[in-house]
């Protein structure tokens, strides 16, 4: 049979798969919203740290997401915007470096002949966390002990554990119980430059104020599926974006980029802009067929390969009419995430090497910018087979990275703080329940290993690892005794332990958690909320000074101003943990010894929003006194509306409540303003309000 012959086989046979009315997309996407709010309301995740289980989860997965989406878009697989790691193997075959001439073009060949290029820093070990490979047999070594357990696991052999931490990640938090709450009355300084950048405070109103991203760390930028500069709209759909004029009386349409790519399933998953320039960063895919290695009684049997590498595209925007592509720099693996720190961009993306490496062991090395990862940048964890590459690139140079590092690890939780990268992640261990974390330096965009810890317990919400002034904060819920216990670590620069509070509100869990100054303030639930409050003043002796109990629990907090707290989540049944709808509060915390809530309202039918479990979601916005979310009502069918709030100083004061049942699948709306104007958009529809009434004066579809 001819390659053609049988690439239309599979199509064909792709094709007459009937997929089940339960695995139909609508139905998929509903099962995983009914999923994730059980998972809100348990909030006690499973995990098993067994490789076998692992390696035959991950299979089983990975076949089931391919015949599905085979079956309905043919025999490509692209990556939806915002979706995680996944499989990945290869080099990428569209790889830009600094010597390319034509932007976007694909990489010479002496780009992809398998050189590397030494790192521009001297690098240093993480802690006993992560230490460097030196070499690429080291890494060979590694991998190879991975296949080996892997095979032993999955054909009965010895049962290989994820390994404790080594000394140098000194395990924390051990034995000690903390202090009593202090009665005493208790202030603190907002005062201080760290405090301001945490609560965003503005120094002046300016003509042109717009609404941004809402971001885990201030002045670390982050990707959305909207992005406004105060005069254009920017729209992510797909594999284009969508520049609207938002200048003049009414919206128009200025034009629509589709990224420059040669790959016909390429999806955009983030977009950045800065002044005059426009960053996607998409994944693409080269695929080839490849003819397998085992014994075949009827004819050569070839098999479709298909390699994943992720591009960021830099184009200059100058005139939104004609936008031109200045550089493309490309790396393998699946987007995993990115962040933007003034005009350094952080990409990190993750390849699975088992696969490649028992194939052929010198392609299990991942490419970046054309390379090799070189030999003095690659790290090894304790275990795993994942690669996760972690580069920098200048907006400025378009066509270089700048820097990469490979860490070979399980899968890392990623944190940047305003001057370090932590990646961290939960390990159980004989009975035990903790966070490992490695810190690395951003000097200049060179990544470098600066120490590593581990602390009891593991990390339940995104707000709840925090860095001021090179230090780290932690609160974490430990699963490991007889019921759960929550505790709060303070690390130093070196991630050395400095002080401890443990065993609070036992038997509960932390849902949300947020940081100012010197303060912790944290929720947990069981079929209450206790809204804590921690000082942490003294670096050794860190203690709780407020509780407040109340109703239901938030899943989302933030700071309204120096002395209230907003909460966003569910009220429920005291009695039965029932939930009962959305709910708003806003906390008191002018006095952290006497915690109390101004007002609370509920919306009774509403029964979920994408803004609990994705802070990119929630427009909140002291100084434009804005509180904007979507709520959903699936009591018949699924009913969407946009709710935006004010605090009127004593309580909560709706001022628009939109229906979006548009016919869209997705509920990705987000709501922003510029000067007097407000907006809620989607990839496929905008709507315009005047902001002294809230008035509708333009719906705009994108074409």
């Amino acid at each position: 049979m001819t390659e053609q012959e049988i690439l239309k086989k599979i199509k064909q046979s792709a094709e007459s798969i009937v997929i089940p009315e339960s695995l139909a997309p609508g139905n998929l996407q509903e099962k995983c919203r009914k999923a994730e709010r059980k998972n809100a309301e348990a909030r006690n995740r499973s995990y098993t740290n067994r490789k076998a289980g692992f390696a035959l989860a991950a299979a089983a997965l990975f076949v089931l997401c391919f015949t599905t989406v085979t079956a309905l878009r043919g025999i490509s697989s692209p990556i939806g915007p915002g979706q995680s790691e996944g499989s990945a193997s290869g080099a990428a075959n569209a790889l830009t470096t600094e010597g390319e001439t034509d932007a976007g073009s694909n990489a010479t060949e002496s780009d992809t002949d398998g050189s590397t290029q030494k790192a521009a820093v001297k690098r240093q070990d993480a802690g006993t966390l992560y230490t460097l490979a030196q070499s690429y047999d080291a890494v060979y070594a590694s991998l190879e002990e991975m296949a080996e357990a892997q095979d032993n696991s999955l054909s009965g052999g010895p049962d290989m554990g994820i390994a404790e931490a080594e000394d140098g990640a000194a395990t924390a938090g051990i034995g000690g119980r903390s202090d009593s709450m202090a009665q005493n009355k208790f202030s603190f300084d907002t005062t201080d430059d760290a405090t301001q950048k945490e609560l965003a405070i503005k120094k002046e109103s300016s003509p042109d104020n717009h609404s941004r991203t809402n971001v885990q760390t201030f002045g670390i930028d982050e990707s959305d599926i909207v992005k406004t500069d105060g005069r254009y709209l920017y729209l992510l759909r797909g594999s284009s974006v969508s520049i609207v004029s938002a200048a003049g009386e009414t919206m128009w349409q200025v034009s629509e980029l589709q990224a420059d790519s040669d790959s016909g399933d390429a999806n955009v998953c983030a977009m950045y802009v800065d002044e005059d320039t426009l960053i996607l960063i998409l994944t693409e895919s080269s695929s080839s067929l490849q003819t397998s290695d085992k014994d075949s009684t009827v004819y050569d049997l070839k098999y479709l390969d298909t390699d994943l590498y992720t591009s960021v595209l830099t184009y200059d925007i100058s005139d939104r009419r004609n936008p031109v592509l200045t550089g493309k720099v490309s790396q393998d693996g699946n987007y995993v995430t990115s962040r933007k720190d003034d005009r350094l961009l952080y990409l990190f993306t993750a390849q699975y090497l088992l696969e490649d490496y028992r194939h052929d062991p010198e392609s299990a090395i991942p490419q970046a910018g054309g390379r090799k990862v070189s030999e003095d940048s690659i790290y090894l964890g304790e275990c795993g087979e994942r690669a996760l590459l972690v580069s920098s690139l200048s907006i400025d140079q378009p066509k270089t990275v700048r820097d990469t590092v490979m860490l070979l690890d399980a899968g890392s939780e990623i944190y940047m703080g305003e001057n370090s990268l932590y990646l961290y992640h939960t390990v159980y261990q004989n009975g035990s329940e903790s966070t490992q974390i490695a810190k690395f330096s951003l000097e200049n965009g060179y990544l470098n290993g600066e120490a590593a810890a581990s602390v009891r317990g593991a990390v339940r919400d995104t707000f709840a690892i925090h860095e001021k002034s090179d230090k780290l904060r932690i609160l974490t819920t430990d699963t490991s005794g007889s019921d759960l216990e929550n505790c709060l670590f303070l690390l130093d620069e070196k991630l050395k332990l400095t002080g401890t509070l443990a065993h609070i509100a036992v038997g509960e869990s932390i849902y949300a958690a947020r940081f100012l100054g010197d303060m912790a303030y944290f929720i947990t639930y069981r079929n209450t909320d206790p809204l804590f409050a921690a000082d942490l003043s003294d670096e050794t002796n860190p203690k709780l000074v407020g509780e407040l109990k109340i109703t239901g629990f938030s899943e989302y907090l933030h700071f309204w101003g120096r002395d209230k707290l907003l909460g966003l989540g569910y009220e429920t049944d005291p009695e039965t943990g029932s939930h009962e709808g959305l709910k708003l509060v806003m906390f008191d915390m002018s006095d952290p010894a006497a915690l109390k809530v101004l007002d609370s309202h509920v919306l009774s039918k509403a029964g979920y929003s994408p803004a609990l479990y994705d802070y990119k979601a929630v427009l909140a916005d002291p100084e434009e006194n804005l509180i904007g979310f979507v709520s959903e009502d699936y009591r018949n069918g699924v009913k969407r509306r946009y709710e935006l709030y004010q605090w009127e100083g004593e309580s909560f004061r709706k001022i628009l409540s939109e229906e979006l049942n548009d016919g869209y699948e997705s509920d990705n709306y987000r709501g922003l303003y510029i000067g007097e104007r407000f907006y809620i958009a989607h990839p496929e529809i905008l709507r315009l309000y005047g902001r002294e009434d809230y008035n509708l004066i333009q719906t705009l579809k994108i074409e």
